[in-house]
């Protein structure tokens, strides 16, 4: 009889084991799958004229294999911004940083990645959206509008993470914004699964290699020195975690001059017009005027 209880109570125990082991893999492999997983499109995308930008506009830019969406708004002062969303987003979590700019008077293109938002494509977060990203700096410096050599780039989490390797080999972009930028994608989702140690990392690791993702190139940490001597601004929250701050401040220390990190107190991964308000609306106006406007 006793041998028969500890019999059930060891087999219950396996189960117990499997089962928290077979939710831990599933729940670290979902959340790298979910990078690769575009949300639905907002309903903003197909009503520019609701958001009260004066001027905004979409435009398409033809791909080798697909086309971006995307708005633009003309420039009044000769210098334009493109900039880049994170994850599971479209080009309309960026608004804040598209008002502000476009009420500066930068030229503003906003598009959204392959695969994200109206845009064709699927998503990869490497070569693909490094081309995508190169060929609106190239519809910007057409535009007669634009003065080319007075073109910048913000972008924000994995937006950021590709501005920051295009940037760095890429001329045309003069002034550059990060925000809640990883020193590495790799690096950021094992510092994101590693809380059960292997158990976590693992399905973390093979969730990047279903989706792609096997090799990475070009880190932002590896290179981001070579956007020197144009300016560079980091922008993080302190209570980022998501991307933890210190990744930021690693940037900012291997990073040449001029630079700048700015710390919203108080904001996390995202928010940082709304917890930094007129602070951060400033910054990002006077950054883009003295990187683009000042010669």
């Amino acid at each position: 009889m006793a041998r028969s209880v500890r019999r059930i109570t060891l087999g219950l125990l396996v189960g117990v084991l499997l089962l928290f082991v077979m939710r831990v893999t599933y729940r670290h492999y979902q959340a790298v799958a979910y990078d690769f997983e575009p949300s639905p499109p907002t309903q903003s995308l197909h009503h520019p004229e609701r958001l009260q930008i004066p001027g905004i506009e979409e435009m398409k830019i033809d791909l080798k294999d697909a086309s971006l969406s995307g708005w633009y708004v003309p420039s009044r002062n000769r210098a334009a911004v493109v900039i880049t969303h994170g994850t599971n987003n479209d080009r309309t979590s960026m608004l804040p940083e598209i008002r502000t700019l476009a009420g500066a008077g930068f030229g503003v293109l906003a598009f959204d990645w392959p695969g994200c938002g109206l845009s064709e494509g699927t998503v990869h977060w490497s070569e693909q959206e490094r081309h995508a990203l190169s060929d609106a700096i190239g519809w910007l410096q057409a535009r007669s509008d634009v003065d080319a050599n007075r073109i910048g780039g913000l972008g924000f989490s994995i937006g950021s993470y590709i501005m920051a390797q295009v940037s760095a080999r890429d001329r045309r972009v003069r002034a550059v914004v990060l925000e809640g930028t990883p020193i590495g994608y790799r690096d950021v989702i094992h510092w994101q699964n590693a809380k059960w140690g292997v158990l976590s990392e693992m399905p973390a690791e093979w969730a990047l290699k279903n989706y792609g993702f096997a090799t990475e190139t070009l880190r932002p940490l590896d290179v981001i020195a070579q956007l020197a001597p144009r300016p560079l601004l980091l922008v993080t929250g302190d209570k980022d975690d998501e991307v933890p701050p210190y990744m930021a401040r690693l940037l900012y220390d291997a990073a040449g001059s001029p630079k700048s990190l700015y710390v919203v107190a108080g904001a996390g991964h995202e928010n940082y017009d709304q917890i930094g308000g007129q602070v951060y609306r400033t910054k990002l106006v006077e950054f883009f005027t003295s990187g683009l406007l000042a010669n």
